[in-house]
């Protein structure tokens, strides 16, 4: 076993601001999965999301040196690749929008919080053990649905639902603060729900 698996990430720092190229092929090594489908999530493009990864590999090596461990190297290197990952997906719009493919997004489309919070009743489907992310019909609405969402949304319901990351490491990820990112995630779920659950309660899944 390579032994510099079990050295933490900041220490496999200090090795690559020293020259230690060995060092940092094993840190992409424990990232890349992640980057990749952070990536693709947001991108739904393999060809996309493998070039999100080269790129978010090439940048986090030119400017190692200014990763100061103020926050994990987890987070510092999931912010690179959402960067890019955004990039490349207004990329994306411009052309569609060219086309005439897609509109610009516009939250007036999707319904008022308020209308969703206190006038309507919706299916609490979360905990139905059926509804879950092995259901590959499900995953495909998910993802199509989080589509639909003004990007602000999207990228904490990606980080924090779909990666696993704690509402702090969004907040940190994303450059806002704690309660920003609870009341995004608050809005997104509540959006989301409104989109699936005519689905849900009519029993396709």
């Amino acid at each position: 076993m390579n032994q510099k698996t079990k050295i933490d990430d900041n220490s496999l720092v200090d090795l690559v601001k020293k020259g230690d190229i060995s060092a940092f092929e094993e840190l992409i090594k424990r990232y890349e999965d992640k980057i990749y489908s952070l990536a693709y999530r947001i991108l739904n493009d393999k060809e996309e999301a493998y070039d999100v990864l080269q790129e978010t590999s090439i940048s986090a090596f030119k400017n190692i040196n200014k990763f100061k461990g103020k926050s994990s190297f987890s987070t510092w290197i999931y912010r690179i690749a959402l960067n890019f990952a955004l990039m490349r997906k207004r990329k994306q719009k411009s052309l569609l929008k060219k086309a005439q493919i897609v509109e610009p997004e516009n939250d007036d489309k999707l319904p008022q919080f308020t209308e969703i919070s206190e006038q309507k009743s919706i299916t609490d489907w979360s905990e139905n053990p059926t509804l879950n992310l092995e259901n590959e019909e499900l995953r495909n609405l998910l993802l199509n649905s989080l589509n639909k969402l003004p990007q602000k949304y999207r990228n904490v319901l990606i980080l924090k639902e779909l990666e696993g990351r704690s509402v702090e490491e969004v907040a940190k990820i994303l450059g806002i603060s704690n309660s920003a990112t609870k009341t995004r995630l608050h809005r997104g779920r509540l959006y989301l729900r409104e989109l699936l659950d005519k689905y849900i309660s009519q029993g396709y899944f």
